[in-house]
C-alpha cells in the first residue's frame, strides 16, 4: 500500500471483493464499485494478487497434472493453430490424511507448445518424485517424465476413458484437474474476456489463490491474502534502483512504444543525370492575332436514338409503351 493515495476502506473493499469472487472480478467491475478510475484500479487488482503468490509448494502422495493453451481460434488455420495462445500447466495434489483438501500450482509458459522438456523441470521443483504418484493422460509429452516418479497412472481419452480403477489401489483420473481447468476458462472468457501472455501468470496465482481456500469463507480467504502482504511490492514502472517487480518494462514518463526505423532512401537510376530523356522542345502558344477571326464552327453529328429499354431483374427487357386512357 506504500504511495498511494487510496484510503484504506478501498483497499479493504477491494480485498474482499476480490478475494469473494469465484471466477475473479474484471478491473473495470471493479473501478465502477469503489468510485476510482480503470487505471487505478488495474494497478490496484494486479498489487492485490501480488500477495496471493505462493509459488513454493512442494508435493507429493498422489498428483495429477495436465496442460491447457488459453487464447483464441485464428480464422483460416484450425482448432490446431497455438501461436497466438499461451501454455498452462497445473499440478494438483489430491486428498491426503495430512491434506484434505486438494491443492493446486499453475504455471504459465512462454513457450506456445509445451513438451517434456518443459514440463519436466516444472513437476520436479513441485514434487518430490520418489514419493509421488504421478496421473496423467496419454499424452507422449509424459512418457519420459513418468519415468522419474514412483509410479505412473495413464487414461485415454480418445476412447472415452475419463477414471479406471487399477488393481494396485489407486484411481486413475485426472477429472481434478480438468474441473480446475474448466473454471479457469469460465474465468477467462466470462469475466476479464482477455488476458495478455504478460501478466497471465497473476492471474493464475490469484485462481490458485481461490482453490486453495475454497473451503474457507470469503472473509478468511480475504485475511489469508491480507496476511501474507508483507515483503511484496508491485510497482507500476520500473524504479530508478532497478530493482523490483514492474507492471511495465520502462521508467516513468518513457515512451513505451518503440519509434518508427526510418525509411532508408534508395538510388533509383532513373533520377541518374546519364538516364534523363532528353527534354521535347515545348510548343509554342498561339496569341490571339495569329489566332483565326472567326473559326468554323465543329460539325455537329446527330445521335442515334437508344431503342427504348428496360433494366430489371439485372435483363434488358423492350420498354413498353404507356396505354392511352380510354375516351380520347
Amino acid at each position: 500500500m506504500a504511495d498511494t493515495q487510496l484510503p484504506l476502506r478501498k483497499w479493504l473493499f477491494a480485498f474482499h471483493i476480490i478475494g469473494a469472487s469465484k471466477k475473479g472480478v474484471s478491473a473495470l467491475q471493479l473501478s465502477r464499485m469503489i468510485g476510482v478510475k480503470y487505471q487505478t484500479a488495474w494497478h490496484l487488482c494486479h498489487r492485490i494478487r501480488a500477495t496471493m503468490t505462493k509459488n513454493d509448494q512442494i508435493f507429493s502422495g498422489i498428483v495429477e497434472t495436465d496442460e491447457m493453451y488459453a487464447g483464441g481460434v485464428r480464422r483460416g488455420h484450425g482448432k490446431g493453430y497455438v501461436a497466438n495462445k499461451a501454455s498452462i500447466a497445473t499440478i494438483i495434489q489430491r486428498n491426503s490424511e495430512d491434506q484434505h483438501d486438494s491443492q493446486a500450482q499453475t504455471t504459465a509458459f512462454p513457450h506456445e507448445k509445451v513438451d517434456g522438456r518443459t514440463l519436466g523441470p516444472n513437476l520436479q521443483k513441485h514434487t518430490i518424485p520418489s514419493e509421488t504418484v504421478l496421473m496423467t493422460d496419454t499424452s507422449p509429452i509424459y512418457n519420459r517424465v513418468g519415468k522419474g516418479f514412483s509410479d505412473h497412472h495413464t487414461v485415454n481419452h480418445k476412447a472415452k476413458e475419463y477414471v479406471r480403477q487399477d488393481a494396485d489401489g489407486h484411481l486413475a483420473t485426472t477429472n481434478t484437474a480438468e474441473g480446475y481447468f474448466a473454471n479457469l476458462r469460465r474465468k477467462i472468457d466470462g469475466t476479464h474476456h482477455h488476458v495478455s501472455k504478460k501478466h497471465l501468470q497473476k492471474y493464475l496465482e490469484e485462481q490458485d489463490h481461490g482453490y486453495n481456500h475454497r473451503t474457507k469463507t470469503a472473509v478468511e480467504r480475504t485475511e489469508a491474502a491480507i496476511s501474507a502482504i508483507e515483503g511484496k511490492r508491485l510497482y507500476l514502472h520500473k524504479p530508478a534502483s532497478g530493482s523490483g517487480e514492474s507492471l511495465f518494462d520502462g521508467k516513468r514518463n518513457e515512451l513505451r512504444r518503440k519509434p518508427k526505423r526510418p525509411v532508408k532512401k534508395t538510388k533509383s537510376t532513373k533520377d541518374a543525370p546519364a538516364a534523363r530523356a532528353p527534354m521535347a522542345t515545348p510548343v509554342p502558344r498561339r496569341t490571339a492575332a495569329q489566332a483565326p477571326a472567326n473559326p468554323a464552327p465543329a460539325p455537329v453529328v446527330p445521335r442515334t436514338p437508344a431503342p427504348p429499354t428496360s433494366i430489371m431483374w439485372g435483363r434488358e427487357l423492350p420498354r413498353v409503351p404507356p396505354k392511352k386512357p380510354a375516351g380520347k
